[in-house]
């Protein structure tokens, strides 16, 4: 590929991402005290807890699915979803259920829960 071509796929890139959807991993945590979760015992923790990281998936999920979109319509017409309808009310969200995933695993580890792991697969 000619170096000029590289350059203005580069800017292109640059160009595109600003206006597409963030990516769920780069997405940071939203502070949430520990403190909020400290009247739930060990089970109602871990449910909790566990709960919030499917919502979490769910919406990473279906950020990632934006995120590839505006990709690709803004490759094909230099336009984004995400130039016209923000996505930071997911964003937001995810930063928050990421944040109280931290505050409740916190609270589990204070107060020293038992965690039963799911049985591994054995290999053959």
């Amino acid at each position: 590929m000619k170096p000029a071509v590289q350059v203005f796929l580069a800017i292109s890139v640059c160009a595109l991402t600003a206006g597409c959807a963030t990516p769920p991993g780069a997405i940071e945590a939203k502070p949430v005290t520990a403190d909020r979760f400290g009247d739930l015992d060990c089970p109602l923790l871990i449910t909790e807890r566990d709960r919030r990281i499917q919502i979490r998936d769910l919406l990473a999920d279906a950020q990632t699915e934006r995120f590839r979109a505006d990709l690709i319509s803004g490759a094909l017409t230099g336009l984004t979803q995400s130039m016209v309808n923000s996505p930071r009310e997911r964003e937001q969200k995810i930063a928050e259920v990421k944040g109280e995933i931290i505050a409740l695993d916190q609270q589990i580890l204070a107060k020293s829960c038992i965690i039963r792991l799911p049985p591994q697969p054995t290999g053959g």
